[in-house]
């Protein structure tokens, strides 16, 4: 009976196990462009392999409009993240988010804040991490 027991046992690790690892983390993000007051929220899907991570982006842009994108990057000591952001369905190109925890005197903010360097264009984004 215990070999029997034993044997689902692995035999459910090898088939799931890696879909355990593997599992997905919700991102609130919200983007703001510096250039006037157009931006979005929605949210990030994240699956992480160590430290590298990788998922899919939903915003809705101010207008009602729904933007898709993919997201690609590494989170580096102390919660840092360096997130590539391409095949953006607003055109945007080469986008490149430098997250980190808020700072300052008081900061009494959660979550990770940075700026986005794209081509032509500069954005803040914040985010929430759920299920890190």
């Amino acid at each position: 009976m215990k070999k029997l027991a034993f044997a689902a046992t692995t035999a459910a690790l090898m088939c799931c196990g890696p879909t355990l690892a593997f599992a997905a983390e919700q991102w609130l993000v919200t983007e703001e462009n510096l250039g006037g007051v157009k931006g979005g929220q929605g949210t990030w899907a994240i699956t992480r392999d160590g430290n590298k991570l990788k998922g899919t982006a939903e915003i809705q842009a101010d207008n009602g409009s729904m933007m898709t994108y993919k997201v690609e990057g590494e989170e580096a000591a102390g919660d840092n993240y360096t997130i590539t952001m391409s095949d953006r369905s607003d055109g945007k190109k080469g986008c490149v988010w430098k997250g980190h925890p808020p700072s300052g005197a008081g900061s009494q903010q959660r979550g990770i804040v940075g700026y986005a360097e794209c081509e032509g264009t500069k954005m803040i984004l914040r985010a929430s991490i759920f299920g890190k």
